[in-house]
């Protein structure tokens, strides 16, 4: 089942990306800044401010097809091919996930979910951090896990660089794979080799990412410029922020969420721009102090606006898929808080028989969602990578359902005292799995991926109590904010549009350099009258027109 549903994903990801809806037919926003920012790299343009201020690992990955096959309509095909496989291959990873995690029938039920799953086969029409993203965290825990589990350098070197891949794409990923080595911290003298190759891989990664940022800069600094900016628009009543004055370099920009309910106030910053982050973050600081008691009300709101309060931006300018991902994102919202209820019911009813340790970690990997919305501010977009930990907690209670668990079973794979516990190289590492990875460098002998590991021990316990179970043959962007901020507002976030003084028109020439959010995202438009034609050597992309205007 597995395998057959992660093919048809990939099939329908095929269809989507390629054919009915190609991301280089849809580049504005935030997707036109990481388009335009990738053919500067691809040409070997001198970097600029703008390219530091969101995390750069998406539109780094996305010059290297166009620096292969060209920084033309060709070279974004050969994109849009990219983001295709890297889609289909996130199902595929958090297959293989789970099959250390959980039962195989579970870890099943997880592809199946992951790979039909229609808000991330959706997101894969863009060219956007989240399908990269997500491709590269789920690579680095599975890569993370063996690591651990097996004391293996070599995995643990790929869980640090995907790891920190993924990070430079949503630096909040880093926070998932830290939460992998958690509960390994009590052994870690004897995992110090696999956790030593995965900090050194992260930290090649991210000294890369820091150079290209200071570069951009001419300053040391860190994976983005963006992070005062979207504390500010968290923790502050706001609508729409303008920084710079009219005869110079300014920005417009404001929260898909904000823009789509017409929630908040407009803002003036005529002294600051966008990336003095300890001006935003001491305004964001302030909102917090005035606010004291109350302000649990403003982190209650960015919760909820992770998940029912607007429409998954960017679907919601587009006709075509709106409604789909409303339903997808409101159907979900609505199941989840039974999915995490049963899941902290099935860790209460195991853990005393050392049970419930798989369904915890992907219950806390899930958690991690909530510190964006805290930290920084909600959003459906910021939520919809995490979808995958629900989805595997839902596979975990829906395969209890198919099967439920005997009194007398023992736990899933955590380590206890009264566990069999393997060797590998110097020391102990880890109890019994759900079911054992195929690792060239491991001596023991070999599985085939759909079936059980030949173990002195049987099974592990988790296998045993699904055959008392099952029996033996069970196991098989909006539109550009115009000069009128009381026109009908656009849902999404801001491009950056150059403007001047006494024209406050939408520029489409190619000194505009539009800005859309990322990491965490605050969306941008700008626009600097002394530029001049300083970015007229990138390709020009056809501007969608306006959400207002689509409607």
């Amino acid at each position: 089942m597995a395998r057959a549903a992660l093919v048809f994903g990939a099939i329908l990801r095929a269809l989507w990306v390629l054919v009915l809806h190609p991301p280089a037919d849809h580049v504005y926003s935030d997707m036109k800044f990481y388009v335009d920012s990738a053919m500067g790299l691809a040409k070997l343009n001198p970097l600029e401010r703008f390219d530091a201020f969101y995390p750069p690992g998406t539109h780094v990955l996305l010059a290297i097809p166009l620096s292969l096959v060209g920084p033309d309509r060709d070279g974004l095909f050969a994109g849009a091919v990219l983001w295709m496989a890297l889609s289909a291959l996130t199902p595929y990873f958090m297959w293989r996930y789970a099959r250390l995690l959980l039962p195989q029938p579970a870890a099943a039920l997880t592809a199946l979910f992951c790979a039909l799953w229609p808000l991330h086969i959706l997101y894969a029409g863009y060219f956007l951090s989240e399908t990269p993203g997500l491709a590269f965290l789920v690579l680095a825990l599975w890569m993370a896990e063996r690591a651990l589990r097996w004391g293996s350098e070599r995995d643990g070197l790929f869980a640090g660089l995907a790891g920190a891949t993924a990070a430079a794409m949503r630096p909040a990923f880093m926070l998932n794979v830290i939460a992998v080595v958690l509960p390994h911290v009590r052994r870690i003298r004897a995992q110090a080799t696999p956790v030593a190759a995965m900090a050194s891989g992260a930290a090649l990664v991210l000294a890369l990412v820091v150079m290209h940022n200071s570069v951009a800069v001419g300053a040391l600094t860190s994976v983005s410029e963006n992070s005062g900016l979207t504390f500010y628009l968290g923790h502050c009543d706001v609508h729409i922020v303008r920084t710079g004055r009219p005869d110079g370099i300014n920005f417009l920009f404001g929260t898909p969420v904000a823009t789509q309910l017409s929630r908040g106030h407009d803002v003036s910053f005529p002294d600051h721009q966008i990336w003095d982050q300890g001006f935003f973050y001491a305004q964001g600081l302030s909102c917090i102090a005035s606010d004291g008691v109350g302000h649990a009300r403003m982190l209650i709101r960015d919760v909820f606006d992770m998940g029912l309060s607007t429409v998954p931006w960017p679907m919601v300018n587009d006709d075509g898929v709106r409604d789909i991902a409303n339903l997808a994102n409101v159907a979900y919202t609505c199941v989840l808080p039974f999915i995490v209820l049963g899941a902290i019911r099935k860790i209460r009813r195991s853990w005393p028989r050392g049970g419930g340790r798989a369904e915890l970690m992907l219950l806390g990997q899930l958690a991690l969602a909530l510190a964006t919305a805290i930290v920084y501010f909600g959003d459906p977009r910021f939520r919809i990578p995490f979808d995958v930990f629900g989805l595997a907690l839902a596979a975990s209670l829906v395969a209890d359902r198919i099967a439920p668990l005997g009194r007398s079973a023992s736990a899933d794979p955590g380590v206890r005292a009264d566990h069999p516990i393997e060797k590998y190289q110097e020391g102990a590492v880890i109890g019994t799995e759900a079911t054992r990875e195929v690792d060239p460098h491991d001596a023991r002998p070999a599985e085939t991926d759909g079936e059980a590991s030949i173990r002195t021990d049987d099974g592990t316990p988790e296998e045993a109590r699904w055959g008392e179970a099952h029996g033996t043959g069970a196991n098989e962007e909006l539109g550009l904010i115009r000069s009128n901020v009381h026109e009908e507002p656009a849902i999404g976030p801001y491009p950056i549009e150059a403007e001047t003084a006494d024209d406050l028109k939408p520029s489409f020439g190619p000194d505009v350099l539009p800005v859309g959010t990322d990491a965490l995202d605050a969306w941008v438009r700008h626009e600097d009258t002394s530029r001049g034609h300083g970015r007229t050597d990138r390709t020009r992309e056809e501007e969608d027109p306006s959400p207002i205007e689509e409607r």
